[in-house]
């Protein structure tokens, strides 16, 4: 058997065991370099987006005014009921406010009657998140008038529309309150001349009827009705006549005589009543405190014949 030079055997070098720290270091740097890359890319992202949320921007948002005034004075002009209010912070609390539930509370309660200028940035208080800031208002002041509160009674008018049946008028509208008492801001209440009702319909009536729970329409805002509902009686009956009556003695509510003593006077009232009505029935009466004529008739008239004219108008009573 030849021998071999020992040089020219090769030793067989023994395998090297892998180390578990080299095993994480090969998986972490080495390995599945797709995924790690899509995964970095994600998590910039993520990174981008959320820095961009936190960075402070500017928006513009409509905010609500509600006044707190004197209990003595009330705003009478318009003020704008809305400011345009410039608000700084995060994209994501910006995003997260909404317009109905923003109040700006103007706080006028230190203010006295008259013109007024209020500057918003001193006056407006708005509840905003940590971190939300009011960089300003547009606009930046508003003015308001103040002025005393005062009540006042106004004269009841029945508003009516449409006719009653064919042959058939309406004598006489009757609110069951001559007057009702109204509140608000003293230039607005002075300016009042009545208190209307809403519209009450005739059509298709021809007897006296009562239209119940009828509401005041009173049109400016500032007022408040402190009584604004009541009942109005429609007084219907055939269509009146007229009719002249000669020789009516005249009298005073004192009993004294006048001269002349008699008149002639013409009446309103349906031709079935006119029909009945004799001149002894009559008689004319003068208030001697207002100089005011009114015809006394019999009970059963009362209500269906009404005095249209006196001749003569004047009388002279004795002293």
């Amino acid at each position: 058997m030849p021998f071999q030079d020992i040089d020219e055997v090769s030793t067989a070098e023994p395998r090297r065991t892998t180390s578990g720290l080299e095993k994480v270091v090969r998986k972490v740097f080495v390995e599945d370099w797709n995924l790690k890359l899509l995964s970095l890319g994600i998590t910039l992202v993520l990174w981008l987006l959320v820095t961009g949320q936190n960075q402070p921007v500017t928006a513009h948002v409509n905010v609500q005014l509600n006044f707190i005034r004197p209990q003595s004075l009330e705003i009478s002009n318009d003020p704008p009921k809305t400011v345009d209010v410039m608000l700084t912070g995060s994209r994501s609390k910006l995003d997260n406010l909404s317009s109905l539930d923003l109040v700006a509370t103007v706080d006028i309660t230190d203010q006295r009657g008259g013109e007024r200028v209020l500057r918003l940035a001193d006056k407006a208080q708005i509840v905003l998140p940590q971190g939300v800031r009011i960089d300003g208002f547009q606009p930046s002041a508003i003015a308001v008038r103040l002025e005393p509160i005062i009540q006042r009674e106004l004269v009841v008018e029945a508003k009516v529309e449409g006719k009653p049946v064919d042959g058939y008028e309406v004598y006489a509208i009757r609110p069951s309150k001559s007057t009702i008492p109204v509140r608000g801001p003293e230039s607005h209440v002075n300016q009042l001349q009545k208190a209307q009702t809403e519209t009450i319909w005739l059509n298709g009536h021809k007897e006296t009827f009562v239209a119940p729970n009828v509401a005041i329409d009173v049109s400016d805002p500032k007022i408040d009705l402190l009584d604004p509902i009541l009942n109005v009686e429609i007084v219907i009956g055939e269509k009146r006549v007229e009719k002249n009556f000669t020789d009516v003695p005249v009298t005073t509510t004192q009993g004294t005589s006048v001269q002349p003593a008699t008149a002639s006077v013409t009446v309103l009232g349906s031709a079935s009543a006119l029909e009945k009505l004799r001149a002894e029935d009559l008689k004319v009466v003068i208030d001697t405190a207002t100089q005011t004529p009114t015809l006394q008739l019999p009970q059963v008239f009362q209500g269906t014949v009404t005095l249209k004219s006196l001749q003569p108008s004047k009388f002279l009573t004795a002293k």
